[in-house]
């Protein structure tokens, strides 16, 4: 596959979700297959323009060999597909920022362990965590649980 994205900081490659006030960016692939640890930060300068990282954009980590992801409070939602066969994965923690997660969002990350889902996540589309074979700890810290996607743990 090919990605088109408008800019990179450090190692990281983002697309422009708005170029008004409040500035946004959600962090994509660039085409890049990530490793190890990876750190988003929660706002990024280009052109002289600060925006915040709201989005983990869809397939943004498809197929990394990530170990662990640190994912910023100002991150609202993970796409589709964003962190799918990152076999690699142990361990994930989402901000209590996050609203949405998106579908097959950690599908086939067959070494995650553990999810702590917090409060603030609203909805989890279908197949989100599908065939996370080695997955046997997951924190929901609401007291209403989010709305669940068709076959959300399946597999």
């Amino acid at each position: 596959m090919l990605w088109a994205y408008d800019f990179q900081s450090g190692d990281l490659y983002y697309n422009i979700t708005s170029n008004v006030a409040p500035y946004t960016v959600e962090v994509t692939s660039g085409n890049t297959k990530y490793s190890g640890d990876i750190t988003i930060p929660s706002s990024v300068t280009y052109n002289g323009i600060t925006y915040a990282v709201t989005s983990i954009g869809s397939y943004a980590f498809y197929h990394s060999s990530l170990t662990s992801v640190t994912i910023p409070n100002s991150v609202t939602s993970i796409g589709t597909s964003a962190f799918e066969g990152c076999s690699s994965l142990t361990s994930v923690t989402i901000p209590s920022s996050v609203t949405s997660i998106g579908y097959q969002a950690f599908y086939n990350c067959s070494s995650l362990t553990s999810v702590t889902i917090p409060n603030s996540v609203t909805s989890i589309e279908d197949w989100t965590f599908g065939d996370c074979s080695s997955l046997n700890t997951i924190y929901v810290e609401a007291t209403t649980p989010p709305a669940l996607g068709d076959s959300t743990f399946a597999g």
